[in-house]
């Protein structure tokens, strides 16, 4: 999809597309509705996952239902990622339409364009990316065959 197109979707204009280039060092990057967790400007139906033994709804359920009870910041920073790596490999694992759409990036820079500037790149305040630098790295996973793919 257009980088244009996404940042105007997404309400950030031009500077999303700027900062998106900016993130990946001017490099084309890719971006598809079906890799992300908020699906309120497009249609995907989020598979429910199965993850030791019980059902969750989304991925995004299945990660906030990992938060530490009660809640401990220091605790969740150190195994957030780790959660997420869980919930993106279940989401993979039960769509292969997914898993085929995250093969056919090989090659490019994927970005998670949102606010949160953890998880994805805001434009204007820019962001870490993680939800993609990790969906980067179970794509080369799966390219290896080291993460149980097909």
């Amino acid at each position: 999809m257009p980088q244009r197109l996404i940042a105007n979707d997404l309400g950030l204009g031009k500077e999303g597309e700027v900062r998106g280039f900016l993130c990946t060092g001017g490099v084309p990057w890719l971006w598809a509705t079906e890799f992300e967790n908020v699906h309120s400007l497009w249609r995907y139906d989020e598979p429910a996952l199965v993850i030791d033994s019980i059902e969750y709804t989304s991925a995004e359920t299945y990660y906030h239902f990992q938060k530490p009870d009660p809640f401990d910041a220091q605790l969740w920073e150190s195994i957030k990622c780790q959660v997420m790596r869980v919930a993106l490999l279940a989401k993979l694992d039960v769509d292969p339409a997914l898993r085929a759409l995250l093969r056919a990036t090989k090659g490019h820079p994927l970005l998670a364009v949102k606010s949160d500037t953890y998880w994805g790149v805001d434009a204007i305040n820019g962001g870490r990316n993680r939800l993609a630098e990790l969906r980067m790295e179970l794509r080369d996973e799966i390219e290896s065959g080291e993460s149980g793919g097909r």
